[in-house]
């Protein structure tokens, strides 16, 4: 069992907890949201991913705490339309994937339509069973719900790809 850490607001957690468990019907997997109440209380848990969706100004005081709990990940999943003015994971070493509508970021979005979603992964990555996930297209069916929920989108793509 992984345990993936999310640092956002409750609402988007929900959503890729959610959409996980809906999609994959497996329990390999246990979403953590991080934010700044749970944060003392998670310094023990062994991490295996952690996700930066937004919110980490709030976090900022708390830069020797997010700096123990990403001691060991293996992956490190961040938004990059984020405009971080000061990096906490300075201490940080492992495999880093963007996400987001920057045209730099590993894997973003080409096109969206009612039904479907075609996700660009523009550099490749291993994933936990030491298989790639090559650069180029992938389209992904989507709820006419979730067309607004871009970002959550593209994590839920990440984690997919990453242990499933």
């Amino acid at each position: 069992m992984a345990f993936i850490g999310v640092i956002g607001e409750k609402q988007e957690f929900e959503l890729i907890k959610n959409n996980l468990i809906k999609d994959m019907n497996k329990n390999e997997l246990t979403l953590i949201n991080i934010n700044k109440k749970s944060i003392e209380n998670l310094q023990r848990v062994k991490f295996a991913t952690i996700v930066v969706l937004n919110s980490l100004e709030k976090l900022l005081d708390e830069n020797i705490s997010l700096n123990n709990i990403c001691r060991n990940i293996k992956y490190f999943i961040i938004n990059s339309d984020l405009d971080i003015k000061q990096n906490p994971f300075w201490n940080i070493s492992c495999n880093v994937i963007t996400f987001g509508l920057n045209q730099k970021s590993t894997v973003t979005y080409s096109s969206i339509t009612d039904e479907t979603m075609l996700i660009s992964v523009q550099r490749d990555f291993e994933t936990e069973k030491k298989e790639h996930v090559e650069v180029g297209d992938y389209s992904i069916k989507i709820d006419k719900n979730d067309r607004t929920n871009l970002h959550e989108i593209l994590v839920k793509f990440i984690l997919e790809k990453l242990y499933y």
